[in-house]
């Protein structure tokens, strides 16, 4: 049974972690995959992503590279960045620049894994209610404005 109707994606352009990945989630979450950065960000037009999981290295556009993208154009999705990489510096890259909530190290284990997907959906909702909010708020001050103009 599906615990949550948030849309994950998970990027990884190696098709046995894709799947090992989505089979440890999809029994909880809903979940789409890709297997590239562009083929994510062609998701991400016609569907609204809560938490975006991506690994780091890949053809084309790296993880890091996508997380950039989404912060400019998808603000209150969260992101997740997954990489066997043991450099620090794309941990920080990741995480104090881009905003990801976590680094995933592989190999992962998936109950700590669903733990983090959990706490980062709590922040989605937080940054999702915001965003209506402004937006109402947005729309009552022109309401206003028409409104004092007339």
């Amino acid at each position: 049974m599906k615990k949550h109707n948030h849309l994950l994606l998970l990027v990884d352009d190696e098709p046995v972690s894709l799947m090992m990945l989505e089979k440890a989630l999809s029994g909880t979450y809903r979940v789409r995959t890709a297997r590239s950065a562009e083929e994510a960000l062609e998701v991400l037009n016609y569907q609204e992503v809560a938490l975006l999981i991506t690994d780091q290295r890949m053809p084309g556009m790296s993880g890091t590279e996508l997380l950039r993208v989404c912060r400019t154009l998808y603000p209150e999705m969260v992101g997740f960045l997954l990489t066997a990489e043991h450099d620090i510096s794309i941990f920080v890259e990741a995480i104090v620049n881009l905003g990801a909530l976590c680094v995933i190290r592989k190999p992962w284990e998936a109950a700590q894994v669903l733990r983090t997907i959990d706490s980062a959906l709590k922040k989605y909702e937080g940054l999702h209610r915001n965003k209506v909010a402004i937006d109402q708020l947005k729309q009552a001050s022109l309401n206003l404005d028409k409104l004092v103009k007339h």
